[in-house]
């Protein structure tokens, strides 16, 4: 989103973290959610106690859902960060994959809330008090919300976690739920069933969220391919190498934060064993570049005559 990418804000963001590995950046931008959920629940459970809106009440449950689910979120980072194992050969990243799909149940949930909610307003609605109230308790929130949502969008970006781009969907879900409570405060003196339409559209909005985190849990899960973009500006960094003659197998997958890149490159026949391993390690070191956090491994086999 346009408004999640401000050259000058992420410059200070570089500046302050630029010596935070991916792992470490990610598990603060949790903590960070941690914090600021639990805040958010605080006020909004003062505002939903003096008020009868469904649309605060269903904002405090997500709220809720949103604390418990970053703190989870920590501890998957946690695990999945953990180096090989006698158990674990190959790491333990995709431990990041099962969590999102945890993630996905609870946004489902929390739809389900938000759309449930709307219906019993709808079958028996009640006035709404103190609009002042459910007005500051909005902008203080989505004040909130934007500052967490900003630096998570920063760290998906940065280290294209997957735990953090789930746990953002949360906010992100949060913060236009926020949005369409303030519309309902200045709509429903007019409409009373502005609240319910506003719930059941956020509703729907958690549950688009949910198909997302799901669809990239998979993925992830699935070891799919790096995007076609991605793997062309491979083929053309490994192809710029020289000596390379062409490319025989390019294998790619994402898990977690890391990316795995296996390919078999063809080299001259004319040229030794040891200067084709030298071209191989060049090819790595030239693909390894090109991502923050990648497991590059490079091939040499030899032309045919």
């Amino acid at each position: 989103m346009q408004f999640l990418d401000i050259k000058l804000f992420n410059k200070i963001l570089d500046s302050h973290f630029k010596n935070y590995s991916h792992a470490k950046l990610a598990k603060y931008s949790v903590l960070l959610a941690v914090a600021t959920s639990i805040f958010l629940v605080l006020i909004k459970i003062m505002a939903w106690m003096a008020t009868n809106s469904i649309s605060l009440q269903a904002s405090m449950n997500d709220s809720i859902l949103d604390a418990f689910s970053s703190f989870i979120a920590y501890h998957a980072l946690k695990y999945s960060s953990v180096e090989f194992d006698s158990e674990h050969n190959f790491g333990h990243e995709k431990a990041e994959g099962i969590f999102a799909i945890f993630q996905c149940l609870l946004i489902m949930y929390s739809g389900y809330i938000i759309c449930r909610e709307a219906y019993e307003f709808f079958i028996n609605p009640k006035p709404v008090a103190n609009t002042s109230v459910r007005i500051a308790i909005m902008v203080i929130s989505c004040v909130a919300v934007y500052q967490l949502l900003y630096f998570q969008s920063y760290v998906a970006r940065k280290t294209e976690s997957l735990v953090v781009k789930g746990d953002s969907l949360h906010y992100i879900s949060d913060f236009f739920m926020n949005i369409c409570i303030m519309i309902s405060i200045f709509l429903s003196k007019y409409f009373i069933y502005v609240d319910v339409v506003c719930g059941v559209t956020v509703g729907g909005y958690v549950f688009y969220n949910a198909f997302l985190i799901l669809r990239s849990a998979l993925r992830d899960l699935m070891d799919e391919a790096l995007p076609i973009n991605v793997q062309n500006k491979i083929e053309k960094t490994i192809i710029n190498v020289d000596d390379v003659k062409g490319i025989k197998i390019l294998k790619t997958r994402s898990t977690g934060m890391k990316k795995h890149i296996e390919s078999r490159i063809i080299v001259s026949n004319r040229i030794s064993a040891k200067e084709a391993c030298s071209i191989a390690n060049t090819v790595e070191h030239a693909v390894a570049r090109l991502f923050d956090n990648a497991d590059v491994i490079i091939k040499p086999e030899i032309e045919e005559k």
